[in-house]
Parts: structure tokens; sequence; C-alpha cells
């Protein structure tokens, strides 16, 4: 798991898509369709769009739960470096996050567990202006 700051593919100076969404459930399908859509107009194959909904909505989600309230931003963002296309997901709060082990019983908790074993790389950062974004990384080809 990559955490460091230095680490993080900077967002190119145009070319940013943005959402940004209220922290309510309906939020986590906003910002995959944002994701699917972003990665169609970009001509990224349909196995890489999938990957990418399933990474956005496992960061969407804890956004959701465990980065907001109900009714504060959430922001989904993509865009593409010469590493491959980044996803990142903003929000307020302050606490960072965990990943749990994989276990056979566990119901929950499992999203970066997965997120870590789908991409090349993701982390998170502190943002100067309050909370964090978690990032995700994929390699692709357009």
């Amino acid at each position: 798991m990559i955490t460091k700051a230095e680490l993080r593919p900077t967002p190119p100076p145009n070319g940013v898509a943005v959402l940004e969404v209220k922290s309510e459930p309906e939020s986590i399908k906003a910002a995959r369709d944002f994701v699917a859509d972003w990665f169609a107009e970009n001509a990224y194959d349909s196995d890489l769009a999938y990957l990418a909904r399933t990474v956005v909505t496992e960061l969407a989600t804890n956004a959701h739960r465990h980065g907001s309230d109900n009714g504060d931003p959430i922001t989904t963002r993509v865009f593409n470096t010469d590493a491959g296309p980044v996803i990142e997901v903003l929000d307020a709060s302050t606490k960072l996050p965990t990943v749990k082990p994989l276990t056979l019983d566990g119901l929950t908790g499992r999203g970066l567990a997965m997120v870590d074993l789908m991409v090349p790389a993701w982390g998170f950062t502190r943002l100067p202006e309050g909370g964090k974004v978690v990032w995700a990384l994929l390699h692709a080809h357009a």
C-alpha cells in the first residue's frame, strides 16, 4: 500500500473531471456513473472501466460511511497522468483510511484491501484546507 503524499500522481493543470455531490447513499451511484462515463469518453476498454467503477464505488462508499455526515460534500475527480488514469475521492474528515485484513467471515471492512489488490498504487493525503483525498492509480492504455 502506498500512502506517502509525494507518490500521489499530480493532477494536470487542466483536464480534471470533477463531480461534487452531497454525502448520501445515492452519491455512490453518481460517482460510479461519472467515472464510467469518463472512462468511456476517454476510449478506455470496458474491462478497465469496470475496474474503475469498482474502485470508485469502494472509495465513495468509504467517504460516505466514514468520512462525512449526511449532506456533507464528497468530490470525485478523474484525470490522466503519464502513469495512467487516477481516481480521487475527497471528503472533509481528518480520519485516515485503514486497511483491514481480508477474512472469510468478515461482512464489511474489506473495500480498501480489495482496492489494494486491484490497482498498482493507491494512497491518501491530508489536504491543507482540511479533510483528505484518497486516490487510486490504474494502469491502462487508451
